[in-house]
């Protein structure tokens, strides 16, 4: 089920990633390339400074640490610019780069670009994916009812631990 304007079109998981180079707060993001250092947890979120992605970013902040002592890279992906990006990491300080994928292409190819709403449109439904070193996409979390929901931020540290 979906709302109307929220239409959210999950990767599958034992299906290849789109590969996409990027910017993000830490240099160019090239996921493949990034695969191959190890398996890459992305969050997607609609934009920075608003209230809720906030929350859910300090969230996945607070559990950051151990997905990564697992072995797995965090990072989070909006289209917002890197001059948005970099004024939102130097308030929030998150341990994670935030990839700027301004036009949403990217966030198109992945299922969760919101097309169809006055106010949200061309913006990231909350999303999460986790692909693995052979870029195939090992776990993949969209928001049923709401692109404003949150995943199970302790429950992706249990996912991640199953794949260990």
């Amino acid at each position: 089920m979906s709302i109307g304007w929220f239409k959210p079109q999950r990767l599958p998981e034992g299906e290849m990633s789109p590969d996409f180079t990027l910017p993000s707060t830490a240099g160019d993001f090239h996921l493949h390339e990034e695969l191959k250092k190890g398996p890459v947890l992305m969050m997607f979120y609609m934009g920075d400074f608003g209230t809720g992605c906030t929350l859910a970013l300090n969230r996945l902040a607070e559990v950051a640490p151990q997905i990564e002592a697992l072995g797995v890279r965090v990072t989070a992906i909006s289209v917002n610019s890197m001059t948005m990006h970099q004024r939102y990491l130097g308030r929030m300080d998150f341990p994670f780069p935030l990839i700027s994928d301004v036009g949403g292409e990217v966030t198109k190819k992945y299922g969760v670009l919101i097309e169809n709403h006055i106010l949200y449109a061309g913006m990231a439904g909350r999303a999460v994916y986790i692909m693995g070193k052979d870029g195939r996409v090992l776990y993949s979390w969209v928001p049923v009812d709401d692109p404003a929901d949150t995943p199970d931020f302790q429950g992706l540290v249990e996912t991640v631990r199953s794949f260990s």
